[in-house]
C-alpha cells in the first residue's frame, strides 16, 4: 500500500478515522475473549513485533492491522472487565473520543497566552471535581498526568512554604502510604521520610503521628508534611483524616490527602462520612484515569493554597516568555512542566456527556462486585480473607500457607482468565482483589471466582 500522506485529504481523513474507529469498537466489544494477563521478555516481544525503520510508509490500515492484530493481543488488558489486579485502569468511550478530539487539535495548555479557551475549560472542570466531592470554595488546583506527579506537586508547594528549613523538613507516611510519595521526597531532597506502623486496619494512627512529630520538634525538626490516605493500595483502607487534621492543625503542618484511588467513593453522599475531614486538607491528589473511568493520563492535585503551589514551582524570568500575561492562569506555574496538552478535555467530554450520576452509580455497582467477589471466595473452604472490602479492594489467601498462596497467584498469571496481584498485609503474602471498571459484570465476577477454584483444584 502507498505510504499515508502527512497532510492528508478530507476524505482520507474520514474513511481513515472510520476505520480507526470500527477497529477500536470491535476490540472492546471481543475482549472479553482476550487473556487478560500477559507475561513477555523482551526478547519474545522482539521477535514478535519487531521490525525495521520504515523509510517509506506502508499506510495507514496496514499500522491498524498490525497494532490490533499483532500488538494488542500480547498486551495485559488494564481496561478488561476481569483486571482486578492493582488498581484498574478501565478508562471509557467517552473519554477515549475527548482524548481523540484533543489530540487531533492538539492545543497547548502550559499558558494563557498558548491556550486561554482550554486553560479556562481546565479551570471549569477543576472546579466540577471540587464541587463534586463538596470541596469548600476557593479549592482548584491542575491536571497532572497521575497521581505521582501530583503528590510530587503537594511536596514541593509545602516546602515552599519555609524553604529556608528544607534541610530539616520531615515528611510522615504510613507503611500503607504509595510508594510515589518517598520517590517524591528524595527528588525534593527531603532526607527525613517517617513511616510509621498502622493500627488493625492498616489505618495511620493520629496518636502515633503526634508523637513522633514531638520527637521531631524536640529535635529542632520542622514536622513540614503529613501524607494520609483515603483508598490505600495494598488493602483501601482510609485514614481517620480528621483526626489527623487536628493533628496537623497544632502544629502548623501541611496535610495531603492522597485520594488517587479511593476520592472517587467521596463522590456518593452515602459514604461521605467515611471521609470526613477531607475538605479540612490542605492539598488532595485525585486519579480520574482510575475510578472515574478516564483514560491514561489523567490526575489532578486540588488545594486551596495554589499560592504556595507556584511558589513550590518558581522559576527565574525568561526572555521568551515575557508576553505571558500574570493576570491570568498560567499551569506551567503550578508544576513542572511547561509543554502540556490539553488534559481537561477527556474529563470534560465524559462528564458533560455521561452525567456524574451515571458515573455514582458504575461506582457503586463496582463496590457491590467486590462485595460479591469476596463473598464467593470465602465459600472456598481453602481460601480466607485477610481484609473485607474496603471501598472495591480485599484480600485473601490460601489457608495452607505463603507457598500454597505464592503458587496460586503464579497460576492465575499463567492461566490469563483474570489477572490478580499480590502484596503483603502485616507481612504477610496476600492476593488482591480489585474492582474498578464500568464494564465489569456479576458474571464476570463469578466467572472469575470460578476459575480461581478451578485453578486451586489443579
Amino acid at each position: 500500500m502507498p505510504p499515508f500522506p502527512l497532510v492528508p485529504d478530507l476524505e482520507t481523513m474520514r474513511r481513515l478515522g472510520h476505520a480507526a474507529v470500527d477497529a477500536i469498537a470491535a476490540h472492546l466489544e471481543g475482549q472479553r475473549q482476550l487473556r487478560v494477563g500477559e507475561r513477555h521478555t523482551a526478547a519474545d516481544l522482539h521477535a514478535a513485533v519487531g521490525e525495521p525503520l520504515p523509510e517509506e510508509g506502508v499506510g495507514m490500515e496496514a499500522c491498524l492491522e498490525r497494532f490490533f492484530d499483532h500488538l494488542v493481543p500480547r498486551c495485559t488488558q488494564t481496561n478488561h472487565p476481569r483486571f482486578f489486579a492493582y488498581i484498574p485502569g478501565p478508562g471509557s468511550y467517552a473519554g477515549a473520543l475527548g482524548e481523540f478530539v484533543a489530540a487531533a487539535t492538539n492545543f497547548f495548555v502550559g499558558t494563557w497566552l498558548g491556550g486561554a479557551a482550554m486553560a479556562q475549560l481546565e479551570v471549569e472542570v477543576l472546579d466540577w471535581l471540587r464541587q463534586a466531592l463538596a470541596l469548600p470554595g476557593g479549592v482548584t488546583g491542575v491536571l497532572t498526568s497521575g497521581g505521582s506527579v501530583a503528590n510530587l506537586s503537594a511536596l514541593a508547594a509545602a516546602l515552599a512554604t519555609r524553604p529556608e528549613e528544607r534541610a530539616n523538613a520531615v515528611v510522615y507516611t504510613s507503611s500503607e502510604t504509595h510508594h510515589s510519595m518517598a520517590k517524591a521526597a528524595r527528588i525534593l531532597g527531603v532526607t527525613h521520610v517517617r513511616t510509621l506502623a498502622t493500627d488493625s486496619e492498616q489505618r495511620l494512627s493520629p496518636t502515633a503521628l503526634a508523637e513522633a512529630i514531638a520527637d521531631d520538634r524536640a529535635a529542632s525538626r520542622w514536622p513540614a508534611f503529613v501524607c494520609a490516605n483515603a483508598g490505600s493500595t495494598t488493602t483501601g483502607s482510609v485514614d481517620p483524616i480528621a483526626a489527623i487534621a487536628d493533628v496537623c492543625a497544632q502544629v502548623g503542618a501541611w496535610l495531603h490527602v492522597d485520594a488517587a484511588y479511593g476520592g472517587a467513593v467521596a463522590l456518593l453522599p452515602e459514604h461521605r462520612p467515611t471521609f470526613a475531614g477531607l475538605e479540612r486538607a490542605d492539598s488532595i491528589t485525585l486519579d480520574p484515569h482510575k475510578w472515574l473511568y478516564v483514560p491514561f493520563e489523567s490526575g489532578c492535585l486540588l488545594t486551596a493554597r495554589v499560592a504556595d503551589l507556584e511558589r513550590g514551582f518558581a522559576s527565574g524570568p525568561a526572555g521568551y516568555l515575557q508576553d505571558i500575561p500574570d493576570a491570568e492562569v498560567n499551569f506551567f506555574a503550578r508544576g513542572p512542566e511547561l509543554t502540556r496538552g490539553n488534559r481537561a478535555l477527556k474529563l470534560w467530554f465524559l462528564l458533560r456527556a455521561c452525567g456524574l450520576e451515571q458515573i455514582r452509580n458504575a461506582i457503586r455497582s463496582d463496590l457491590a462486585c467486590a462485595r460479591l467477589a469476596c463473598a464467593l471466595v470465602v465459600e472456598d473452604p481453602r481460601l480466607e480473607v485477610v481484609t473485607p472490602p474496603r471501598l472495591s479492594v480485599f484480600t485473601f489467601a490460601s489457608r495452607a500457607g505463603e507457598d500454597a498462596t505464592q503458587r496460586l497467584m503464579e497460576a492465575v498469571l499463567a492461566d490469563g482468565f483474570l489477572m490478580l496481584s499480590s502484596s503483603r498485609v502485616d507481612g504477610r503474602y496476600v492476593l488482591r482483589w480489585c474492582v474498578a471498571n464500568a464494564r465489569t459484570t456479576t458474571d464476570d465476577v463469578r466467572q472469575a471466582v470460578a476459575r480461581v477454584r478451578a485453578l486451586l483444584d489443579r
